[in-house]
C-alpha cells in the first residue's frame, strides 16, 4: 500500500504516468469507492445545505461523468487498454487533491479568505496540470494537448453533473 501510495504522489510531482499504476478492475473500484467516500466526506463537512445522499449523487454522477469521458478519449485514440491505469490514476490523484483542498478549505478562518481563495485556486490549476500529464502519458501526446484534453474532461464532467443533478 505505502508503494501504491508512493506511485501516486510521484504522478502527482510529475516524476512517473500511469503506467506505474496496478492495471487491474478491483483497485480501479477501491480507489473509486475511497473517493466517493471522501468526495461526500468533505461535502457534507463543508456545506450546511447538502444532505449525504445529495453529496452521494453529486460524487457518483461525477466519477461516471469523467470515467466515460476518459473512456471516449481513450477509445478514439485506439487505447481502450489503457483505461482502468489512466481512470485509476486520475481518480486516486483526485483524492490527494480533495484531500488538500479540504485542509485549506478548513482552515479558511485562520488563515485568510484572501489566502484561501488563492491556495484553492492553485490546487485547481496543480491538478489540470496534473491530470494532463496523465493524459500525456497514457495517450502519447504532447503536454499542452494532455492538458487541454484534461480541461475538456473537467468542463464536461460538472456540465454532465449539473444537467444530470438539475432534472
Amino acid at each position: 500500500m505505502k508503494l501504491i501510495i508512493a506511485q501516486i504522489w510521484r504522478i502527482c510531482i510529475f516524476k512517473s504516468g500511469p503506467d506505474t499504476i496496478p492495471a487491474n478492475n478491483t483497485f480501479l473500484l477501491i480507489v473509486m469507492a475511497f473517493n466517493i467516500c471522501l468526495t461526500c466526506f468533505v461535502q457534507v463537512s463543508l456545506a450546511e445545505d447538502i444532505s449525504f445522499l445529495s453529496a452521494l449523487t453529486i460524487s457518483v454522477v461525477s466519477l461516471a461523468g469523467t470515467g466515460g469521458l476518459i473512456w471516449f478519449v481513450m477509445a478514439l485514440m485506439n487505447l481502450s487498454n489503457r483505461v482502468p491505469q489512466t481512470m485509476t490514476a486520475v481518480f486516486a490523484v483526485d483524492i490527494f487533491t480533495t484531500a488538500m483542498t479540504a485542509l485549506v478549505l478548513f482552515m479558511a478562518e485562520a488563515i485568510g479568505m484572501t489566502l484561501t481563495q488563492l491556495l484553492v485556486a492553485g490546487l485547481i490549476l496543480w491538478s489540470l496540470a496534473i491530470n494532463g500529464f496523465i493524459y500525456h502519458r497514457a495517450l502519447n501526446i504532447h503536454i499542452a494537448m494532455g492538458v487541454g484534453i484534461a480541461l475538456f474532461i473537467f468542463i464536461f464532467s460538472v456540465a454532465i453533473t449539473q444537467t444530470a443533478l438539475s432534472t
